[in-house]
């Protein structure tokens, strides 16, 4: 009997047994963990766990430091502003080959009023959105590019092009426009913006209202207001609030929202790259110069 009884000690005693035993001490001293200050909250009833987003500002060091951009330098290339008083291309995509409405890499396609010499490389545009300030004066016009195309022979009233990139299905309609040659750079060195500069955000090209991390916007400020590389604040709408004992309206700011930096700037406004999203952003949404310079 002792025996048998000594052979099933060793059998509970096993290789097997004292990892399962850390286990259990593990999970139990986690779970018998307070939460700290700052720390998430989790509910006994549902295990719920509840996190609150906060805006990260480096320091002064760090923020200096070049930014590397390049991983966006391709869809920076696939917007440029036409702005108020520049002439408007008149050459568009009337088909594709064999009478096609759709076309891509490789495809050849018509277009109307393309001319120009054999090889000549023009960008394929869809018009977005008509930019206006606040006191509703045109800025200018978005064009988002959908392909890249070699001007293969030129005729009137027709040309005939083959595409040589495609991100984007190119469509009859599509207008035509010289490549201006610019590229993003692949760093920029972080500026600060002068103080009391203002302006806003008047349009995510293609894409809706909403602001993200990493989303290319196009702001109000133009070359003589900004440089690359200039950093800016986006802030919240300022609220309205009643004083209940004298009936005064009093004006609660809003809070920063995120940041953004200047990459390529046009006469009356510039393209920039979101950098940090703290909250959700919208166009209409005010900039300024950072608080923490």
């Amino acid at each position: 009997m002792k025996r048998q009884e000594m052979n099933a000690g060793r059998r509970r005693t096993g290789p097997g047994w004292r990892p399962m035993m850390m286990m259990a001490a593990t999970v139990g001293a986690l779970m018998s963990l307070p939460c700290g200050a700052g720390a998430a909250s989790m509910s006994d009833q549902d295990s719920t766990v509840t996190l609150s987003p906060r805006l990260r500002f480096l320091p002064l060091d760090e923020q200096r430091k070049p930014v590397d951009i390049s991983a966006r330098a391709q869809a920076l290339m696939n917007y440029r502003i036409v702005e108020s008083g520049m002439t408007a291309s008149r050459a568009y995509v009337v088909s594709g080959s064999e009478g096609r409405l759709i076309s891509g890499a490789g495809d050849q396609i018509l277009a109307r009023h393309a001319q120009g010499q054999p090889g000549q490389r023009f960008g394929l545009y869809t018009p977005g959105i008509v930019l206006h300030d606040e006191q509703g004066n045109t800025l200018g016009q978005v064009m988002i590019r959908q392909g890249v195309a070699r001007l293969e022979r030129s005729g009137t009233p027709l040309s005939t092009l083959t595409i040589e990139q495609s991100p984007r299905e190119v469509s009859a309609g599509a207008m035509l426009m010289a490549l201006d040659g610019w590229t993003p750079p692949r760093q920029l060195i972080p500026q600060v913006a002068p103080d009391g500069i203002q302006g806003r955000i008047v349009d995510r090209p293609g894409a809706g209202r909403i602001v993200g991390l990493r989303d290319i916007v196009v702001i109000d400020l133009g070359r003589h207001q900004v440089t690359p590389g200039m950093r800016l604040r986006v802030q919240g709408e300022s609220e309205g609030v009643t004083d209940p004992v004298t009936g005064e309206t009093l004006t609660l700011e809003g809070g920063v929202l995120g940041e953004l930096m200047v990459v390529r700037t046009f006469e009356q406004t510039s393209l920039a790259l979101v950098t940090r999203a703290g909250l959700p952003m919208a166009t209409g949404d005010r900039l300024g110069a950072p608080l923490d310079d």
